[in-house]
This record gives structure tokens, sequence and C-alpha cells, in this order.
């Protein structure tokens, strides 16, 4: 029996060997996007001196190790299932703690109760606005924004019935075969040095831009007569801090996403290139993207907003119009441990919350119409996590009561979540959803994106998204929550 069991715990301990093995042979090496958690995964820790014997190293070492191994998205979703299958929660106790994000651990017996008490309906709140980093001023020419007339029908007035003349489109083109590795079939990030030279910092296959522009015109056939759908790609938080740290050496930063893209839509998509807004304001210092998270600051997505208004022949409402609202502390965000070494010292990120100075009410939105208020931004927690319950599933709405008579519907990733309260001054009602299995689900949804825009008669459509060719994960579950096929 003893020789027995020595056998089988060899065998056990080389079986632990081979697999490590192969998991450091075949796991990526750089840093990836998780679609599942909406965070970058560890890269493999640099082995030169300094960080052997600092053990750093061994730490970094130890993250990638946790988070490379085999079918980690699957086991993750696996636990989750086992979870809510254990739960003794029902249905709707467990729909109710995931409008708040509430750990079910941290309940007490009457917890249900107490949290819905915690998130009572609160009008507008007003706190005193505070300081941003370098806003834009307006233009000294620029009139206040007047507002709008009661009468719905002439609010529509404001809104052009056509934008300028799009460029020529081509033929959709079929993308069934399988993905070509060569060069020419991948769109690139790059950075572009004073000589010309590009810099590439990442890469997307132009199959899978071919499938997003497929499920991006199906998503506009389902716009009424006027309406109109935007695009803008966010650039991801680490290849702009690259930038942003070079820009003595680089004068320009290049996607060629959005010029392979544009010409596969329809007419009535207007894309905007996201760093070609930006890059002024990054040349001149604003704080637009944060430095150790990949997100973009509420100041960035206020521009990006404010391109796609003037894009439509309407003023956009300066920045610091808005309630503002600085967090206490400095925020440590998603990329910290691979970006903070390289900062200048003494950088420091921050969170600036914003909140439409105007009459407005935010709910979330369950089986299409069942409205639960909340205030705009979770009040428990710090971070970027906090804007507009950045985890909250799976439709929200801002309604404000403007009378301008238009609706829109926000399609996004959490790059949205800074992005979508601009919007409240140009629309009565801005509902919000990211159609991704963590966050939204047809039980919970009550229907298909197409039965939403039916039933709220959503009259533009707004797609903001940074992970959307990186990976499988966001065009197939958008494609399945359409709802536009038989």
């Amino acid at each position: 029996m003893k020789k027995f069991l020595t056998v089988l715990y060899t065998w056990c301990l080389l079986l632990l060997l081979g697999c490590g093995v192969l998991l450091l042979v075949t796991a990526p090496k750089e840093a990836t996007v998780s679609e599942s958690e909406n965070r970058m995964l560890e890269a493999f820790p640099s082995a030169d001196a300094e960080s052997l014997l600092s053990g750093a190293f061994s730490s970094g070492f130890e993250r990638y190790l946790s988070d490379r191994f085999f079918y980690r998205d699957r086991c993750i979703a696996l636990s989750g299932t086992l979870k809510n299958g254990l739960s003794l929660l029902s249905d709707a106790d467990e729909l109710k703690l995931a409008a708040m994000d509430v750990r079910v651990d941290d309940v007490p017996d009457d917890g249900i109760a107490l949290a819905e008490e915690s998130v009572a309906p609160a009008k507008t709140p007003v706190p005193e606005p505070v300081g941003t980093p370098e806003p834009e001023p307006a233009p000294a020419s620029e009139a206040p924004v007047s507002a709008p007339s009661s009468d719905p029908a002439a609010a529509l007035i404001r809104v052009p019935a056509s934008l300028p003349s799009p460029m020529p489109r081509t033929p959709l083109l079929v993308h069934s075969a399988p993905e070509n590795k060569s060069s020419d079939d991948q769109a690139y990030i790059n950075l572009i040095d004073h000589s010309g030279a590009r810099k590439q910092i990442a890469k997307y296959s132009k199959v899978l831009i071919r499938d997003g522009a497929q499920i991006f015109n199906r998503i506009a056939a389902l716009l009424p007569e006027g309406g109109h759908m935007y695009v803008a790609l966010a650039q991801r938080g680490e290849h702009v801090v690259q930038y942003t740290l070079g820009l003595d050496q680089y004068a320009a930063y290049e996607s060629e996403l959005e010029d392979y893209l544009e010409p596969l839509l329809d007419e009535r998509i207007s894309v905007f290139r996201s760093m070609d807004i930006l890059e002024p304001h990054i040349r001149a210092g604003e704080y637009v993207y944060y430095y150790t998270d990949h997100h973009w600051t509420p100041l960035g997505a206020y521009y990006i907003h404010k391109a796609m208004i003037e894009a439509q022949g309407r003023k956009a409402v300066p920045y610091t119009d808005n309630i503002l609202k600085r967090q206490n502390g400095f925020y440590r965000g998603s990329n910290a441990d691979k970006i903070e070494h390289l900062l200048p010292k003494g950088t420091k990120d921050y969170v600036e919350e914003v909140e439409p100075a105007l009459a407005y009410d935010f709910y979330r939105v369950e089986n299409i119409n069942q409205l639960t208020p909340l205030p705009l931004n979770r009040p428990d927690v710090k971070g970027y996590q906090a804007l507009l319950w950045l985890n909250m599933r799976p439709w929200k709405m801002i309604r404000s009561y403007e009378n301008n008579g238009r609706k829109m519907l926000l399609i996004s990733d959490s790059m949205g979540m800074a992005f979508a309260p601009f919007m409240a001054y140009y629309y009565d009602e801005v509902h919000v959803v990211r159609p991704h299995s963590t966050y939204y689900s047809a039980k919970e949804a009550g229907g298909t994106i197409k039965q939403y825009i039916d039933y709220w008669g959503i009259d533009d459509i707004y797609i903001v998204q940074s992970n959307f060719f990186t990976g499988d994960l966001y065009r197939v579950e958008l494609a399945r929550s359409i709802g536009d096929e038989p």
C-alpha cells in the first residue's frame, strides 16, 4: 500500500508540474483584456536583477499565474452559477441586490428592506460645484443654452433633418472565411514619431471589424424614420497613457479602426474618431484619461459627447455648467500595478462625479418597464465604479424634464457610464444598456433591444465601446440581444 501511495503521489506531482509547464508555455505573456471582468489580466513580469532582488518578480509572477490558469473564464462563470444555485434568496431579492451591487454575505435577515431604504428615491441633489482639471472654457461668443420650448413639436426643429453628406459606402464584405493573420488583415493602433515612423501598439482583426459592422447595421435598421446612430470607439487607457508619457517623442496617435469600419456602415450611422477629438486636449495637458486606469475621465467623455452634439448642429452645454463633485482621496485604477512606476513622481488619479444641472430622475429598469428610482451615482463606493452604478444591470434610464421630445438608447461598455449624464440636456430620456452577460440577461431585461426600442419609442442610438473588436464576447452577446431576426 505504501509503495502504491508513493507512485500515486509521484504521478500527481508530475501531472501538476506538467500542467504548470504547459501553462507557462501557452499562456499569453502580454497584458490582455478580460471581457468577463472588464479589466486587464496580468502580464508576465520582468525578470531583471532589480525585480528579482526586490521581490517584485515573485509577487508579479503570483498574480500572473492567478490570472492565467486554464479555462479561467469558464471556471469563474461556473462558480457564479453554483453560487446562484445554492443561494437561499428569491429571484426578486437577487435582482434587488444586483441593482445595488450588495454582497449577499453582508445582508442581514431583513437586509433587503434595509438596502431598499438606503437607496430611497431622491430628486436631483444639488451639491456645491467643485473645481475640475482645466475644463474647456466656453468661447466668448457662445451664448448660454436657452431653455427649449415646452412644445415637443417645436423642440424637434432643433434636430437637423439630416447630417452632413456621408462618405460613399462600399458593400458589406462577407466574413465567413477564417481569419487571416497577415498584416493585410489587421487594423492597427499606431504611435507616429516626428520622423513619420509608426510604432504599432495594438491590432484588431478586420474579420472581427466586418462582423461588428454587420451588427451595427442591424441595430441602425431598428430606428424609426428620421432616427440616427452615432458610434465612438474609445481607446483603452493603457494605450493613451503610453502616448501621453511620450508626447516629446510622438507627433500623433493613429487609429486605423475607423478607417476600415466606416465605409462598411449604413448611411444613418456616423462614426466619431475618439482620439482625433481628444488628442488636442491631451497635448494641452487636460485630464481626459486616468493614468492608472483603462477608462477616460468624465472630462474626456464630455469632449466625445460635445463633438457628437455639435455635429448635429446643436450647442453643447459647457462642462462647468454641470454639478461636479470630486470624490475624497485618490483613485488607483485597474492598470496601477503596471503603470505607476513609469509615471512622473507625484502623479495621482482622482474621480469627479458629474450630474446634469437640471431636473431629472434616474432609474434602474427591469422587464422593460419596471422602474426603480436611485441616485444617479452610487453613493457607497469610490472610484470609477461609482459612476452611474457601473455594474448595475440590465437597463438604466435618466429622465429629464426639458420637453425636447426625443429619446435615446446608449449601447456601451463601461466607457458609457461617464458619457451618459451629459446627454440628459438633449433628450427627455437617456436609456443605457451593457449587453454583456455580466450586466445583461434576458430574464432581467424582459425583452430584446428591439422590443425595448419599440416600447420606449427610441429616436436615436449611441454606441460607445472600447472592447468591441478585441474578442467575441461583446459582439456575440450584442448580436443575440438585438432581437431583429425571426
